[in-house]
């Protein structure tokens, strides 16, 4: 059903101003994570990949793992998929929200989407700088550096991610009485539920630590998606696949200031959990259970089962 939104939004354009503030942190997260990104010290291989040993091809295969299961959701579980994906876009031209069905590739056009594929490149890229040591080789500093810039990137937005879908988009689909079962379909768990549990167990395992300064990347992959998400509502599917992301109503650059400080809020999460690990091994593992439970939900709200019985 479509939901129309007023024409009188046209004459308030604000996408330029919208544009402008997100190239402008997409440029300045860049710059201060190339000035400080040293910040912390050297990179402990072994802390990250294991000695050379089993822990290290234990490190591998977990991490080929994960890295399987993203290339399995996208392909077969998405891309292949003969049924498709559903969602209620912003559409650009007519201002309406209505129903759409997509297919192929361009289920992987959502914010979701791109979590679970940075995740499954976190987990690509760190696994096979594992499988590289455990055959003897070196990587250098800067392998190292980028394993863990790209895991804290995708942990930030694992969080945000399942936050979101849990707290906000559930509840709205509640409200308006709409069907949410397809929310719980398997590659829907990988993108709000698994990547986040996966990522988590890095913290568990003492393998990953996210540094201060990674805290502009949330920033960064965030400003890459408005931008793919703008150019997409232009010249490729001609909608924005969430209603807060539309740059023209006056109050777009608030909604854009207030998107990014969440992304920044996600990433301290990890940020204060590798703080807590360096004192207490314990609570750092107490507190990701506590983000895990309150974060992911794997199946259907119980006030949902009952409205609908």
């Amino acid at each position: 059903m479509a939901v129309p939104r007023k024409k009188e939004l046209s004459s308030w354009d604000r996408s330029g101003i919208s544009f402008f503030l997100t190239i402008s942190i997409l440029v300045l997260s860049l710059v201060a994570y190339l000035k400080f990104y040293d910040e912390g010290g050297e990179f402990d291989s072994t802390l990250m990949h294991g000695d050379g040993g089993i822990i290290t091809l234990a490190l591998s295969v977990f991490r080929f793992s994960c890295a399987y299961l993203v290339f399995h959701s996208a392909v077969f579980w998405m891309i292949r998929n003969p049924v498709p994906g559903r969602m209620a876009p912003l559409f650009r031209d007519d201002f309406e929200i209505r129903d759409y069905h997509s297919t192929g590739f361009e289920r992987l056009v959502p914010f979701s989407s791109w979590t679970m594929l940075i995740f499954g490149f976190a987990m690509l890229w760190n696994g096979a700088v594992s499988f590289w040591i455990f055959f003897d080789g070196t990587p250098s500093e800067t392998i190292l550096h980028i394993g863990t810039a790209i895991f804290a990137a995708a942990f930030s937005s694992a969080v945000l991610t399942a936050v979101i879908v849990r707290y906000v988009i559930l509840p709205s689909m509640m409200k308006h009485r709409e069907d949410i079962q397809h929310m719980f379909l398997p590659h829907e768990q990988v993108m709000h539920n698994w990547s986040l549990i996966f990522l988590s167990c890095e913290f568990v395992f003492g393998t990953m630590n996210v540094r201060f300064p990674m805290i502009v990347l949330g920033l960064t992959y965030g400003a890459l998606y408005l931008i793919f998400a703008e150019l997409w509502a232009r010249y490729g599917g001609g909608y924005y696949v969430y209603e807060f992301i539309d740059p023209r109503p006056p109050e777009a650059p608030l909604y854009l200031v207030g998107l990014m400080l969440v992304c920044c809020a996600s990433f301290i999460i990890g940020f204060f959990v590798s703080f807590v690990r360096d004192s207490s091994v314990l609570a750092a593992i107490v507190l990701v259970a506590l983000l895990i439970v309150l974060s992911t939900r794997f199946s259907l709200p119980a006030k949902h089962e009952s409205n609908s019985t």
